[in-house]
């Protein structure tokens, strides 16, 4: 885990930003001070680099910071790129202003009294827990067809069977298939009319309470064993797509950013990770999902036009973080191979795989494990319902048992590489 800590201040709040560093250095962490030798307009992204490679960001939030533009900047690159917040109050902020607007100050730390050690302890407590527990992976191509919903529900359906993982999962498609294929039409209607759907997270004026987020979790596995670990799922619906079009206020925006990123963290700190089912295009809601995503898992067909799909991925999740990404936050899982091959024609699942793996960038993120066609992983979502959700997987169907086993294999190694990559 990264142990490396950002703290951006402007020159008025020097003095709390000393306490501030000594107090994170005391308790293990390295911490990277903002000042004019990072804030150079030519360094911009090597600027941006450092604070995604941040375990955490902690701003001091003042009136001084309020009026620059460097923090302003800072807190954008934090945001765009994951990175666990920490706030931290010296001094008083405008209602309206961009700190408001942006950041989740009832949350943070109030360092207005002074620095004593009660709240400089507080400090330390949260940089502990900003990480949380789990791992939040978003299942993300910006080419549709390739079976991401379905797959990624088997695929972490093996991860919480077969290895005991905690799973939650959030489905951010405004199609919301992830929640069709879970749950039937009379509960999804259910949902959607006492607003226990994701919908209700991004728009507050549903009433919906921060302090709720953590419970709204539909089980998915609901077998009356006891002690199992948690599986379950905040369902989506067709209402998302609001947030598809460019009609929102930057401030509605900004609450469902800030909502979201609540959501997120609630749901990481009691799962071992958090799945995130996106939409295959570049909206709003895909930028919530690389933003809060520290793995990104991108499946792919075995097909003429795959690596085209990925250079696109590649060059959106650029464009949000702002920065030069790493092959270590992707991977790439081969999705339908095997697909009833036919003599006398090329083999597009080798084609495919020697395509990727000779690629600059994805060639370092392409998983050794693969998943087989089978017509379990292409079923349509299924609108029956089902006493208990997750025997709709296919790893709990009567099935091939090379399917079974690839799809435990392959969620353990994104799993793996999930973590390799904090």
């Amino acid at each position: 885990m990264a142990t490396q800590a950002y703290l951006a201040f402007e020159p008025a709040d020097e003095d709390a930003a000393r306490h501030v560093a000594a107090e994170l250095e005391r308790n293990g962490w390295t911490v990277l001070r903002s000042g004019p030798e990072l804030r150079i307009q030519e360094n911009l992204t090597g600027l941006i680099q450092a604070i995604g490679e941040a375990g955490i960001f902690v701003v001091l939030a003042s009136p001084a910071s309020e009026e620059s533009t460097w923090v302003r900047r800072e807190v954008a690159a934090a945001l765009n790129n994951g990175r666990p917040i920490i706030v931290v109050q010296t001094g008083e902020v405008p209602a309206e202003g961009w700190i408001n607007a942006t950041l989740d100050l009832a949350a943070g730390v109030d360092l207005r009294g002074g620095s004593t050690v009660e709240a400089l302890s507080k400090i330390a407590q949260a940089a502990r827990a900003a990480g949380g527990r789990g791992r939040v992976i978003a299942m993300l191509n910006i080419k549709g067809g390739v079976g991401k919903t379905v797959l990624a529900a088997n695929l972490f359906a093996a991860a919480h069977l077969a290895d005991k993982r905690a799973i939650s999962f959030i489905d951010l498609d405004p199609q919301h298939n992830l929640t069709q294929y879970f749950l039937g039409p009379g509960e999804r209607s259910r949902l959607r009319d006492e607003n226990r759907t994701l919908h209700a997270v991004l728009n507050p004026s549903l009433g919906l309470q921060r302090s709720g987020f953590a419970t709204m979790g539909v089980a998915i596995n609901r077998s009356k064993r006891k002690n199992l670990p948690r599986f379950d799922l905040i369902a989506g619906d067709e209402r998302l797509f609001e947030f598809t079009l460019d009609t929102r206020s930057d401030r509605d925006k900004a609450a469902a950013f800030t909502r979201f990123r609540q959501l997120v963290q609630s749901l990481r700190a009691q799962s071992d990770a958090v799945i995130i089912d996106s939409n295959p295009c570049a909206t709003f809601l895909t930028r919530l999902a690389i933003t809060c995503a520290d793995h990104i898992v991108a499946p792919v067909r075995p097909e003429k036009y795959s690596l085209t799909g990925l250079n696109m991925l590649e060059h959106v999740v650029r464009e949000v973080r702002g920065r030069p990404l790493r092959p270590a936050e992707f991977s790439v899982l081969l999705n339908g191979v095997n697909d009833r091959p036919r003599p006398n024609e090329f083999d597009a699942d080798a084609l495919t795989r020697s395509e990727i793996s000779a690629a600059p960038f994805f060639g370092q993120a392409l998983l050794p494990e693969e998943i087989p066609y089978t017509g379990a992983l292409k079923a349509p979502p299924n609108d029956r319902i089902a006493a208990n959700p997750i025997n709709l997987t296919a790893i709990m169907r009567v099935g091939s048992r090379q399917v079974k086993e690839s799809l435990t294999r392959a969620a353990a190694a994104v799993l793996r590489r999930s973590s390799s990559n904090a």
